[in-house]
């Protein structure tokens, strides 16, 4: 549920904006009840120091209002700025991180609601009122507020636009998906990987299939519903495509056998299909947009090594946690008893995935061998003995995929440092 409330809000972002601006209008509605239907009363407990005369309020609220707008377009044309050199430079699958980003909304929100409240008290500051007003003040407050978070939003906006900066979030970002999961499995103790699919039904049982009624990519499975309903209805279910897999209209998703009565659930509440990936609970996505970020450092037209290095180097960080889940199949089980099946990537499909083509546009690049060996390096002293002979097995397709024809004597020096320093590793 949980998941599925973080995918809802994130489908909605824009509602941020609209949240301040709707508090903007209740202050500003309660401060022109306050000046208008109390105003008397306002102006005797209030000290003097915060009321100014309508006048002086309408030039104020005036200023505010047309400041507010034209900050409101400075930011939009920062962030259309910032979303060009993401989609350019870095890859267009991560422009979601930036403009689903709290912090990009809620300053267009603070904007926005500050210009609906100076319009707002613009509109019910009466020439006839003969008692002095707080709106002015209250506007005067909002803009510094402004102003403030025009500032951080500036600094936020730098920062963002640096790459290494957006290779780390996106790092972060992937592992706290790792954690989460790992989390779950920790908390309820029915979680187990396998590599050879389990023997889930008895005979007896009957099959019916859950097909997709829409198309698009699986963003998010609801497992523990699922387990539930199996227990609920005596049911044992198969789940047919991977979190991040592409389906189409009649697709098979989910196997379910039940025994006597067919069930009445509805099954397609418990998936969520949409027209982008996303990073909830889809671990690969989060390592593909390293990867593309790492390929655009390398194409010709960018040219920067350094970055696709660091970004490998982060691959290291980012395989080494996920590897630690390695088989086929996820089974969510009820005192021993399987109940529910989903298939997963191998470390073996995670390894290519993530490696093949940085190692073919990389193929020449001394710089770029010797930090996938980094990587590889880090994930074999993270984890047991089975994946480091799965580490070693990779190193050697990444080894023949390389063009040694363009190495110098030192070149290859470090090379086979970097080879016998993996070997000693995986070989313990």
């Amino acid at each position: 549920m949980l998941y599925n409330i973080v995918l809802k809000v994130r489908k909605n972002i824009w509602l941020i904006p609209s949240v301040y601006c709707l508090l903007a209008t209740v202050l500003a509605l309660v401060i022109i009840w306050l000046d208008t239907v109390h105003g008397e009363k306002v102006e005797a407990t209030l000290p003097a120091t915060i009321l100014i005369s309508v006048d002086l309020a309408q030039t104020i609220l005036g200023t505010i209002a047309a400041a507010l707008l034209t900050m409101i377009t400075i930011t939009f044309s920062t962030i259309m700025v910032v979303l060009t050199t993401y989609s350019s430079q870095f890859s267009p699958r991560t422009l979601s991180d930036f403009v689903t980003n709290k912090v990009t909304m809620r300053v267009l929100g603070i904007y926005m609601g500050g210009f609906m409240y100076s319009i707002l008290s613009l509109l019910f500051m009466r020439e006839d009122l003969e008692h002095e007003v707080m709106a002015g003040t209250i506007g005067v407050l909002f803009s510094i507020i402004c102003l403030a978070f025009f500032a951080y939003f500036i600094h936020f906006v730098a920062t963002s636009i640096q790459v290494n900066k957006l290779i780390s979030e996106l790092t972060r970002h992937t592992l706290d998906t790792v954690y989460k999961r790992k989390k779950t499995d920790k908390k309820t103790e029915k979680i187990n990987i396998t590599h050879h699919k389990p023997k889930l039904v008895p005979e007896t049982f009957s099959k019916i299939e859950v097909r997709s009624q829409t198309f698009g990519y699986i963003q998010l499975i609801q497992y523990e519903y699922l387990l539930k309903t199996a227990i609920k209805h005596n049911l044992y279910i198969e789940i047919v495509p991977a979190i991040g897999t592409f389906i189409t209209t009649g697709q098979n998703l989910f196997n379910v056998y039940y025994l006597h009565r067919r069930p009445k659930t509805n099954f397609h509440k418990y998936i969520e299909v949409g027209n982008d990936r996303t990073i909830l609970q889809d671990v690969d996505f989060g390592i593909q947009k390293v990867v593309e970020v790492t390929l655009r450092a390398l194409s010709p037209g960018i040219n920067d090594p350094n970055t696709a290095i660091d970004g490998i180097l982060h691959l290291g960080k980012l395989l080494a946690e996920s590897c630690k889940q390695d088989g086929n199949y996820i089974t969510y089980s009820d005192r021993s008893v399987i109940r529910v099946v989903a298939p997963q990537k191998t470390v073996e499909e995670i390894f290519y995935v993530t490696f093949y083509q940085i190692c073919h546009y990389g193929r020449e690049d001394i710089s770029i061998m010797l930090a996938i060996y980094e990587a590889l390096i880090m994930v074999a002293e993270g984890n047991d003995q089975q994946i480091k002979n799965k580490v070693w097995t990779f190193s050697q397709y990444i080894n023949n995929n390389f063009n040694k024809e363009v190495l110098q004597e030192l070149d290859l020096q470090y090379l086979n440092e970097k080879v016998a320093q993996l070997r000693a590793l995986t070989m313990e």
